[in-house]
């Protein structure tokens, strides 16, 4: 892999804004995308707008095997560039996007050029992940239930790999009772 395609590759993401809120900078950025992954897997990807959203995918051969999940929208606001500008200093990037998961991208899209064939590798880059993936995890699910792992590049701190991923779920719980002073009327109260 060449360290300066790499970097070229990467500013050229992290310049490409991407907040989730924003579909016209995240449409520009799959593009950004879409071209990168283009020059190095030989191929364009399949475009899939679900409710106003654009994801990517990539499928090589005819049963995947193994599938490479990622995101390319950002949790920075449009003109975050203007404040934290894209930099390589002392071989460390910055700028919106870079940790969280833009370089992740460049290196997935460097290791699988590298490789001999790409038979059975599936790769899907999605563009909501920042708000919790609501119109692109019914695509990930199905692709994830055709393949025998997924593998996610995401950055961890300190060059570890991460073998687990924290999610999120919100509940709505309804509770009904009778409110009592437990240690003077208990026998009031109705315990939810």
């Amino acid at each position: 892999m060449d360290k300066k395609s790499m970097v070229a590759d990467l500013a050229a993401l992290v310049t490409a804004e991407s907040p989730s809120s924003d579909l016209s900078a995240v449409d520009a950025c799959a593009d950004v995308v879409a071209d990168i992954g283009e020059r190095h897997l030989g191929s364009a990807p399949e475009r899939m707008r679900i409710d106003g959203r654009q994801h990517l995918r990539w499928s090589f051969g005819a049963e995947p095997k193994v599938m490479l999940l990622g995101h390319f929208d950002t949790v920075w606001p449009l003109g975050t560039l203007a404040e934290l500008p894209w930099s390589v200093t002392d071989n460390i990037a910055t700028g919106p996007g870079v940790f969280d998961m833009k370089a992740g991208i460049v290196q997935l899209f460097h290791a699988l050029a590298s490789l001999p064939s790409l038979d059975g590798v599936v790769v899907l880059l999605n563009s909501d992940e920042e708000i919790g993936s609501p119109t692109s995890r019914a695509l990930i699910e199905e692709q994830a239930r055709q393949v025998d792992a997924v593998l996610v590049l995401e950055a961890a701190a300190d060059g570890a790999v991460k073998t687990a991923r924290k999610g999120m779920s919100l509940y709505c719980v309804d509770i009904e009772g009778r409110a009592a002073h437990a240690g003077l009327e208990p026998e009031r109260g109705v315990n939810a």
